[in-house]
């Protein structure tokens, strides 16, 4: 087999796999197909020498999560053992979090002429959707679901699903057999697919085997927040549970709560065991080589898709796991063997929790300054856009991207959300300060619409009508620590500041990246405040606009002929990074610290300092959420880091990775520099602090207002380049 890293980019392995499980359940589709008993299921047939059948899957999460990615992986392996390397080799693309990045991959491997190729987690299926018209020779197959796409044309997508409610009322029978408090807790991901499935089983198995047992389920409204999972767990035992159970990858969590607490635990997907041997009782595990085994030789038959398949107990694909380790009574054990036996032989039947009725779409609209794959501003609320549709069933994005002057004259903000509310948006961002006052206007004309302006700031200045907001994160903050760490790593002092156009917000962060600088060349490097230099040039524009602003790529090479060994990114996209990158490739001593996109760091790792950028999923998902459910309320909000974990982008609204470039001697420097404004013990926005023209600003130990700040005049005195 072969690990592919190409699209991972800077993902956490096993916080990852949001939604992973979800289902697609469209109409006038054919009926789901259980594979036969596995004793009785067919062998995978063995290709000629020389031909092996060859397998490529991307997954949402690592292969090691004990979950959801495991449980396919595993499966892969088995088949490849069965089969012979020589016969079968598989491919992989693990932390696939992205839907951008995983389709990539799945393009990629479909133009390599693999035989089979594997979406597996229900938030590829639209890509899958387009992708597999463009590859009539090539199988794919997705799941969890149902859908084969049969319905639209597409005959080459198999599909499949597990049965999760059957082993879950398994566990839920042993769980209640061996609780002596009568409480038994559950701790749910998002209440949708084989986890809600799952969950469903679970409690009708306790119920139907004590009566008045308690039953008491969480669902933290995420697939990895390990954090949200612990809580959840503390919470159950702390209300008398003795076991718990819980599914997704964010269970590792409440595992870890569970064990020393001494509370028994029952897993699903994969078996947990391993994690706490002392009190993981049973598992169900998925195991995918009984669809797989299937899919395969149908492929080889000359099938191509249009099946669904189910693993059940019945034909092993779903299994109970017993750990041997756990000393489980014997008329306890019994008793779950007789529970398996009354599902397969169907003398107990599982009761289906009834499909939850359609939720209503909830149609959402992102308006774009820029593209939407430009690495930085844009890309980085389609990826926030992205985060809502994967957390929020129900929901669809719809947007419109590079609404400036020279890309789309003719187009105005004003038509564009014409055509978006007429598509049915009842939540529309406007994600550019460039759209202010034009968004004032569509906000008047659609009073029924919530239309959030990204950056702005009417609602604090109170011209907002009420079915306004505006929203912006708290890059300042991000824009100091990446001050700081060009400061630290330039051997001449001089910094470049790649800036767009001159307002309030592009001020105050050119003007908080010069304080980190200052502070840490001074605090860390022990030099003078004539020893820095840093220059700011505007181009005239978020991004370049031939012939109406200066061009980036010129103006990178300008502050490197000068003498500035690091250029710091201001503007949406990424020439300040590509020409330092380009200049290091031919012997320069430089560095680059883009800006606005996690993954801008990627267009040249080795000079890059790090990124500090905007992560605007939580605030669109819970602005959406509220405006669904009728909660929404004008507000402006700042929104801070989470100083606990930067990188994690289920909580943070602005973060920072360093990157390659920076060395180990001064990214230690820099974690001291970043607890320090966690803590509070630094605040470059402290006094004295004079503008640019000399005149006092903040007096000597006088910290500024989230006000002054935000409205700064004048760049800082000791920056260079025009305030006006």
């Amino acid at each position: 087999m072969n690990k592919h890293f190409k699209w991972m980019g800077l993902l956490l392995a096993i916080a990852l796999g949001l939604a992973a499980c979800a289902p697609a359940v469209p109409e006038n589709l054919p009926a789901t197909v259980e594979p036969g008993p596995a004793t009785e299921a067919p062998p995978v047939e063995t290709e000629a020498p020389g031909e092996p059948f060859r397998v490529a899957v991307v997954m949402p999460s690592a292969i090691n999560d004990l979950a959801f990615s495991q449980s396919m992986y595993d499966a892969l392996s088995a088949i490849q053992a069965e089969m012979g390397a020589e016969n079968f080799e598989f491919d992989y693309s693990e932390g696939m979090f992205v839907v951008d990045d995983a389709a990539a991959a799945l393009r990629d491997y479909a133009s390599q002429g693999y035989n089979l190729v594997i979406a597996h987690g229900s938030q590829y299926g639209s890509s899958l959707l387009e992708i597999a018209p463009d590859f009539p020779e090539t199988s794919f197959a997705w799941g969890t679901t149902v859908d084969t796409f049969v319905d639209q044309g597409i005959d080459n997508v198999f599909a499949y699903e597990a049965r999760s409610e059957q082993g879950g009322y398994v566990n839920g029978v042993i769980a209640a057999s061996l609780s002596k408090s009568g409480v038994v807790g559950v701790v749910g991901p998002i209440e949708t697919g084989d986890a809600k499935l799952y969950v469903d089983g679970f409690k009708a198995g306790a119920e139907a085997t004590k009566a008045g047992i308690t039953v008491n389920v969480n669902y933290i409204g995420s697939f990895s927040d390990v954090a949200l999972a612990s809580a959840a767990a503390e919470t159950h035992i702390q209300a008398g549970a003795d076991a718990m159970t819980g599914t997704a990858q964010m269970v590792v969590g409440a595992i870890g709560v569970a064990e020393e607490k001494g509370v028994l635990w029952f897993g699903t997907q994969s078996s947990q065991t391993s994690l706490a041997p002392g009190i993981v009782v049973a598992n169900q595990v998925y195991d995918w080589t009984v669809a797989l085994n299937e899919i395969i030789n149908k492929i080889k038959g000359g099938q191509m898709g249009g099946e669904a398949f189910a693993l059940t107990l019945a034909n092993g694909g779903l299994k109970m796991d017993f750990n041997p380790d756990f000393d489980l009574p014997a008329d306890v054990k019994a008793l779950a063997d007789q529970t398996v036996a009354g599902i397969v032989d169907g003398s107990i039947t599982v009761a289906e929790a009834p499909p939850p009725p359609p939720a209503e779409e909830f149609v959402f609209g992102l308006v774009l300054v820029g593209p939407k794959n430009d690495h930085g501003w844009s890309q980085a609320h389609v990826t926030g856009g992205e985060y809502v549709t994967q957390n929020m069933p129900g929901s669809r994005m719809i947007f419109f991207e590079s609404l400036n002057s020279a890309d789309k004259p003719e187009a105005t903000l004003e038509g564009v959300v014409d055509d978006m509310v007429a598509d049915g948006a009842k939540l529309i961002f406007t994600t550019s300060d460039a759209f202010e006052e034009d968004t004032l206007g569509v906000a008047e004309k659609y009073p029924d619409v919530t239309v959030i302006n990204v950056s702005g700031d009417d609602v604090l200045t109170g011209e907002a009508p009420p079915n306004e907001g505006n929203i912006m994160g708290r890059m300042e903050d991000m824009k100091a620590i990446a001050g700081c760490a060009a400061a630290l790593t330039s051997q001449t002092g001089q910094l470049g500041y790649l800036g767009p156009l001159i307002n309030f917000e592009t001020r105050r962060l050119a003007s908080s990246a010069y304080l980190g600088a200052k502070y840490c060349s001074e605090n860390y490097r022990g030099m003078a405040p004539a020893d820095l230099k840093f220059t700011v040039t505007w181009i005239g524009f978020w991004f370049n606009i031939p012939g109406v602003t200066l061009d980036p790529t010129e103006v990178t090479n300008t502050f490197l002929d000068g003498g500035a060994d690091v250029v710091l990114s201001g503007i949406d996209t990424t020439e300040g990074i590509d020409v330092t990158g380009q200049r290091a490739s031919q012997g320069d001593a430089v560095w680059a610290v883009p800006y606005d996109f996690e993954g801008a760091c990627d267009n040249a790792p080795d000079i890059c300092l790090g990124v500090p950028y905007f992560n605007w999923g939580p605030a669109y998902l819970e602005t959406a959420k509220a405006v669904q459910d009728g909660t929404w309320t004008q507000s402006w909000d700042w929104n801070a880091p989470n100083w606990d974990d930067l990188t994690d982008n289920t909580k943070t609204a602005v973060g920072w990775v360093s990157g390659p470039g920076l060395s180990a001697e001064n990214q230690a420097f820099l974690d001291e520099f970043i607890a320090g404004l966690a803590s509070g013990e630094i605040n470059v926005w402290s006094g004295p602090i004079n503008l640019q023209d000399g005149s006092a600003y903040l007096a000597a130990g006088e910290a500024a207002t989230d006000e002054q700040i935000w409205y700064l005049p004048q760049l800082l005195e000791g920056m260079l380049g025009p305030s006006e």
